[in-house]
C-alpha cells in the first residue's frame, strides 16, 4: 500500500466568510472560551476585520493558526513635548493550535505578515508579547516599559498637589466621552512618544459601549479648563469588596483609564480619584514607569509600583524611515551597520546624521561607528531602554571608541514611551 503524504498547511490571508472557525481557533489558542461568542462580539470583529490583514494556517481545511495586525501610527520623539507619527504594523491575536506546534507556522504566518507590511510602506511592527522567548526569533525587542500601581486612599489625611489654575471635573456617561477622550489621546499622542492611534472599534470596546450584561458599566469623569476645553479624563470601575463589616477586603476600584495633557488636569483628576467614598485603594495597571504619584500625593508611599516589565515591543521594518522620522536630543553623525538576522528586513550599513532639528540617514561604504542587532536599535529607539543595556547584552560592538555613549546622547527622551492602548 502506498503511504498516504501528507502536504503542509496552507498559510493564506482570511476572508470575512471564514471569520467565525478564524476566531474560534484564535480564542482557543488565547485561552478564551471558543464557543462563546457573543452577538456583541461578532459586531465588533465585523468592524475590524481587514482581509488583507488577517492571516490563518489551515491543515485539511481547518484553522490552526491565527494572526492579525491593524493599521495605526506611533509617535516617536521630535523634541521636548513634542511626538510625530510613523505608519505602523501592530500586531494581534497570534495563536498556533496544540496540535500544531513547533511546525514552523507561526514563522510562516508572520514572515508573509512582516513581508506585506513593509510592502504597504509601513516603517515599523509594534506587539505585546505573552512571552518573552517567542519574539525576539522574529526581530521584536522590548522598546517601552511600562509599571502597574497600587495606592492607598484610606489614609484620610491623603492630598494631591492642587492644580496652578481651576480645573472643574464633571462626571458624564460612557457614550459623552468618546469625543472628548479622542481629542486627548490626540493631543497627547503629539506630546508624548509611544502612543499609537487608537481605531474607532477600539475605542467602543474601552468604553463599553456595546457593553456584555456580564462587564460593569465604567463611571466617566472629564477635567475641564476654565475656558471649557477638556484638558484630560479617567474611567474607574468598583471592585466587589465589604466595605462596612470587613475592613482588610475592603473595596477597591480599578482605573480603567486616565489621560492628561495638562499637569493642573491631570492633578484634578488624581484628587478626585484618591477621594472616591467608600473605596480604599486604587489598581492601575500598564502605566508609564515615570508616572509622577509620589509627587503628587502628601504622602508618596500611598503609591506603591507593585510591577515593572516591558509592555510594547517594536521591529525596525525601514531603517531609513525609521530613523529619518524622529529627532535626536544631541547633534552627531554615526556610522551604523545594523545587523537584521530575523528577516534582513532593516540590515545595511548607514550613516545617521541628526540633531534637535533635522535626521538624515542614508546608505553608505564608510566604515562603522558601531556595529548592532536590529533588536538593540529597535530597543532605545523611542528612549525607553538604555544603548548600554543593549551593549553589554552583546547586541551592539564599538567599532569607534565612545560610539555607544555618542548614541545613547542622541536618543534620550524627555519622557518615557508609553502606549495607553492596549491591543
Amino acid at each position: 500500500m502506498t503511504p498516504e503524504i501528507r502536504t503542509a498547511p496552507e498559510i493564506h490571508t482570511v476572508p470575512s466568510e471564514e471569520m467565525v472557525p478564524w476566531l474560534k481557533t484564535m480564542r482557543t489558542s488565547l485561552q478564551a472560551d471558543p464557543g462563546n461568542i457573543s452577538d456583541s462580539q461578532l459586531d465588533y470583529w465585523r468592524e475590524v476585520w481587514d482581509p488583507e490583514r488577517i492571516w490563518g494556517a489551515y491543515d485539511g481545511g481547518r484553522c490552526v493558526g491565527t494572526l492579525r495586525t491593524f493599521d495605526t501610527d506611533l509617535g516617536v520623539p521630535t523634541g521636548p513635548g513634542s511626538a510625530a507619527p510613523i505608519p505602523t504594523d501592530a500586531l494581534t491575536q497570534v495563536g498556533v493550535a496544540a496540535t500544531h506546534r513547533r511546525q514552523g507556522l507561526l514563522r510562516r504566518m508572520l514572515t508573509a505578515s512582516l513581508t506585506a507590511a513593509k510592502e504597504r510602506g509601513e516603517a515599523v511592527s509594534l506587539l505585546r508579547a505573552a512571552e518573552w522567548g517567542i519574539y525576539g526569533r522574529f526581530g521584536y525587542w522590548p522598546a517601552a516599559p511600562a509599571a502597574d500601581y497600587t495606592i492607598r486612599t484610606g489614609n484620610p489625611s491623603l492630598t494631591v498637589r492642587p492644580p496652578a489654575q481651576p480645573v472643574e471635573v464633571v462626571q458624564v456617561d460612557p457614550s459623552e466621552l468618546l469625543d472628548p477622550a479622542r481629542s486627548v489621546l490626540d493631543r497627547l499622542s503629539r506630546q508624548a512618544p509611544g502612543q499609537i492611534r487608537r481605531p474607532p472599534a477600539m475605542w467602543k470596546r474601552t468604553l463599553r459601549l456595546h457593553n456584555p450584561a456580564s462587564l460593569r458599566e465604567p463611571v466617566c469623569v472629564v477635567a475641564r479648563s476654565a475656558s471649557g476645553e477638556v484638558d484630560g479624563y479617567a474611567m474607574w470601575t468598583g471592585q466587589d469588596g465589604d466595605w462596612y463589616h470587613d475592613p482588610v477586603h475592603h473595596v477597591q476600584a480599578r482605573i480603567d483609564e486616565i489621560l492628561a495633557v495638562t499637569p493642573d488636569a491631570e492633578r484634578a483628576l488624581w484628587n478626585y480619584l484618591v477621594h472616591i467614598d467608600l473605596v480604599r485603594s486604587l489598581t492601575l495597571e500598564a502605566y508609564p514607569v515615570d508616572l509622577p504619584l509620589e509627587w503628587l500625593l502628601s504622602d508618596g508611599r500611598d503609591a506603591r509600583r507593585t510591577w515593572s516589565g516591558d509592555n510594547d515591543w517594536l521591529r525596525i521594518l525601514d531603517l531609513p524611515a525609521t530613523l529619518c522620522a524622529r529627532r535626536y536630543a544631541t547633534t552627531d553623525r554615526l556610522v551604523l551597520d545594523v545587523v537584521d538576522e530575523d528577516g534582513g528586513f532593516a540590515a545595511g550599513r548607514f550613516v545617521l546624521d541628526g540633531g534637535p532639528e533635522h535626521a538624515e540617514c542614508t546608505p553608505t561604504n564608510l566604515s562603522a561607528d558601531l556595529t548592532l542587532s536590529q533588536r538593540a536599535l529597535a530597543g532605545s529607539y523611542l528612549g525607553g531602554y538604555p544603548v548600554r543595556a543593549q551593549q553589554q547584552a552583546g547586541l551592539l560592538d564599538e567599532e569607534t571608541p565612545g560610539a555607544a555613549r555618542r548614541l545613547q546622547a542622541m536618543l534620550v527622551t524627555e519622557r518615557a514611551p508609553w502606549n495607553a492602548t492596549p491591543f
